[in-house]
């Protein structure tokens, strides 16, 4: 297993280092720059735009550039904000939204699990029966509607129709007030939630179905072992391997900050800032937050494929 392991984090080096090869290239691709922005469509001088772009490193070729930054990266700094709070650590603007971020992503997900999993279940069990139908139906629905048009969509009826003031928006700390906090999460985790379990539901339902298939389930049912308990303790175990794969790209995808949806609900998390750095071109902020949602994807996808080593020892034997 620790082969295995050892083996997974060293291909993920590759993988983040082209990640940032290619976040740093496309920013100087966008239109704009952070000079404009900090100088205003009004610049003074040409010699006071050269002075700032000397400053902020951006007069050296791309390559040193992104050398210089890289090297910088591997000793833990990620830079200073160019132009949203200038000369702040991204590093530290990162971990100051990141409690935000993180609960979010943990209720949504929680959420997304309870209803995604037992509704595929029921729906591969009762397989072209009503229950089938309306999981499918609801399915289907969940993945189709956007979620910060949800997210939208609850801000109007519950903040302007029945004026819910916690329904407006805006983030309390759960060291603060635990209750304050769930009530301004509660619209935006359904809101991303939604998505998410309907995509578990329609996979744990084709998984159940070709479980419920196999051999061994029609034996043991043969056998005379009680229909249920052929279900939960033996085809929701196997089915529930590649889910896996789904819940944990899920869960990095709820970490990158559901950006439109903490847009909407004006929550100070990660992906509100990944919007406003873009906004004002803090080029320093851009590459830090994507890089840091990179290596998310990446420690995520090591620790799904750590599981499935673990669930089926077909996986870790056949690695070796």
């Amino acid at each position: 297993m620790w082969k295995y392991i050892v083996k997974r984090l060293l291909l993920a080096i590759p993988t983040l280092l082209g990640v940032s090869i290619i976040i740093f290239g496309m920013m100087y691709l966008a239109p704009g720059g952070p000079i404009d922005v900090m100088l205003g469509p009004h610049a003074a001088s040409q010699e006071m735009i050269n002075s700032l772009r000397a400053e902020l490193n951006l007069d050296k070729p791309l390559h040193v550039q992104y050398f210089a930054w890289l090297g910088d990266v591997l000793r833990g700094d990620l830079g200073n904000s160019w132009t949203i709070t200038q000369g702040t650590a991204v590093r530290e603007l990162i971990v100051n939204r990141l409690p935000l971020t993180t609960e979010l992503a943990i209720l949504s997900l929680t959420l997304a699990v309870s209803i995604g999993v037992p509704a595929g279940i029921v729906g591969a069990v009762y397989q072209d029966q009503l229950a089938d139908h309306f999981t499918r139906i609801a399915a289907l629905t969940g993945i189709s509607v956007p979620n910060f048009w949800l997210g939208i969509m609850f801000i109007v009826v519950f903040a302007v129709e029945f004026q819910f003031k916690w329904a407006a928006g805006g983030w309390v700390p759960p060291w603060q007030d635990p209750v304050a906090n769930l009530q301004n999460l509660l619209l935006p985790t359904i809101a991303l939630g939604t998505a998410v379990s309907s995509l578990i539901a329609r996979m744990m339902r084709s998984e159940m179905l070709d479980t419920l298939g196999a051999d061994y389930i029609r034996t043991a049912r043969a056998m005379g072992v009680p229909r249920w308990r052929v279900i939960l303790t033996d085809a929701v175990k196997n089915a529930f391997i590649p889910v896996l794969t789904v819940i944990g790209f899920a869960l990095a995808g709820l970490m990158n900050g559901a950006v439109l949806t903490e847009t909407v609900f004006n929550l100070p998390g990660v992906g509100k800032l990944l919007i406003l750095a873009i906004d004002r071109r803090d080029y320093r902020i851009v590459q830090g937050v994507i890089l840091f949602i990179a290596f998310v994807y990446v420690f995520v996808n090591i620790i799904v494929d750590v599981l499935y080593a673990y669930l089926d020892p077909r996986i870790r034997l056949g690695g070796e």
